[in-house]
């Protein structure tokens, strides 16, 4: 009997791809510096409207990130008061923190008209463009490859950084990973992202490792059965990775054998820990009330938790970060309306965890934004009491496209802007666009050049530079 040590076992979690040693250089910009180091990304994805978030049409659902007056006209000018749940909706019991007295809005640029302006208003094809910079129309496959190369690479190949720099975070398991890299022939797998999905991931693998169940049935993969003593939890564990995760191609992502250890050895850190608490804390105090009265984390729960331990540790100067819980609204309203009080609640987390940080503090740049809208109509599923129904994306429709970017950090000049002048060929807008936000976030790690030179190499247009929120 072969024994798997844990560091081996591990090598199967992680996907990084090759690199040299971590450089934080970073190339001067002509008339301008900055005082970010790092430009993080996180992409409330699965489609939030204008009108919930921002106009508050159903209560104030983001209260710590906006407050609870409208922000947007057409909504009323008065507290919104708290968020409709419909009478009759049964939802899990959510354990949130009190809300900020000042929301986050206030000490960052807040764009209350982006625009989504071309493109499917789809999963991948929103997290393409935060990625990359690029409107498309990519298949939601995971082997997808967009034509323009994504930020992960850029940064990589013009630094030198090792594969740790670079992270790309998601809920989901699935087509997301394929924008860790494109097809450009210039970039490509060898200067990739390194891709964690720490919900589809752990949920599989917790109560194996740190609750000894001998047996567990997952949708769609076989009954885990128990193993002799010295090998139950290593082998109970390769055996869930193996089935629980979309294998890659042959081309694999190549990995430094220093890089493969770190995060081998970050992954055995959360998994080896009986406690359950390296996993999801209850400390974090985010998420639902569970059967025994502890703390249960949602999927972007696990997702932004994981996303500050990445933080902490590795430092990295690229991160995009997806969630999706607002997803469930193409059949359930109410779940979308909760899953949005969620992801306020993290985000203000995930803010407050940088602010506290030493090499984070004050050297991160936060974006944050939805990946795209949902319909203005709804689609009739699912109707509740108060005669709301689901809402769909990928129409296309003002709905699906007018979005908002809220920017946090040390280079953005507070207020709320909404400007309606922005002038580019082929901008038919005339306002900033989702494809804007990665151009900036590339600038201040001094490549938005090399991205808009890429772009329009490739006949494509390239986002701006959004100077109206920069100090």
């Amino acid at each position: 009997m072969t024994t798997l040590s844990r560091r081996n076992l591990f090598r199967a979690a992680g996907a990084a791809a090759a690199g040299a040693a971590i450089s934080r250089g970073r190339p001067a910009l002509a008339g301008r510096t900055f005082a970010a180091k790092r430009s993080v990304i996180v992409s409330i994805a699965g489609g939030l409207r204008l009108s919930e978030s921002l106009g508050m049409a159903e209560g104030a659902t983001m209260p710590n990130l906006f407050g609870r007056v409208p922000l947007v006209s057409g909504f009323g000018d008065d507290d919104a008061g708290p968020t409709r749940i419909a009478p009759g909706y049964v939802s899990p019991q959510l354990v949130l923190p009190p809300e900020r007295r000042v929301p986050l809005y206030t000490e960052g640029a807040l764009v209350a008209n982006l625009r989504y302006a071309e493109g499917v208003p789809g999963h991948l094809q929103g997290a393409a463009c935060l990625t990359s910079g690029l409107y498309n129309d990519l298949d939601n496959r995971e082997d997808a490859r967009l034509e323009a190369p994504t930020l992960f690479e850029i940064h990589r190949r013009q630094t030198n950084a090792a594969a740790l720099d670079a992270w790309y975070v998601s809920n989901v398991a699935g087509f997301y990973r394929a924008l860790q890299y494109g097809g450009h022939p210039e970039f490509g797998q060898a200067f990739a992202g390194s891709w964690v999905s720490p919900p589809s991931t752990a949920n599989a693998i917790v109560p194996l490792v740190t609750r000894g169940n001998k047996r567990i049935r997952l949708d769609g993969l076989p009954i885990v059965n128990d193993s002799p003593e010295s090998n139950r939890a290593a082998r109970e564990l390769r055996a869930v990775l193996d089935g629980n995760t979309p294998a890659y191609g042959a081309d694999v992502l190549q990995q430094r054998t220093e890089d493969s250890a770190a995060m081998e050895d970050y992954l055995a850190e959360i998994y080896g820990d009986p406690t359950y608490q390296s996993f999801y804390p209850d400390a974090i105090g985010i998420g639902t009330v569970g059967d025994g009265g502890g703390l249960d984390a949602t999927g972007d729960a696990l997702t932004i938790y994981h996303t500050e331990r990445i933080l902490e540790r590795f430092k990295p100067s690229v991160m995009v970060v997806s969630l999706i819980d607002i997803d469930v609204c193409h059949d359930d309203f109410n779940g979308y309306l909760e899953s949005q009080r969620v992801a306020d609640a993290l985000v203000t987390h995930l803010w407050d965890f940088i602010q506290s940080t030493p090499g984070l503090k004050d050297e991160t740049a936060l974006f944050v934004l939805p990946e795209h809208g949902r319909q203005l109509q709804f689609n009739g599923q699912n109707t509740d009491t108060l005669g709301r129904s689901g809402l769909d994306h990928g129409g296309g429709d003002d709905g699906d496209r007018d979005v908002w970017l809220l920017a946090l950090g040390p280079d953005f000049k507070p207020g709320v802007h909404a400007p309606t002048n922005i002038e580019q060929a082929g901008r038919g807008s005339g306002r900033y666009e989702t494809i804007d936000v990665v151009t900036t976030a590339a600038e201040i790690l001094g490549h938005g050049d090399v991205m808009t030179s890429t772009l329009t190499g490739l006949g494509k247009r390239p986002g701006l530079v959004m100077e109206g929120i920069l100090r």
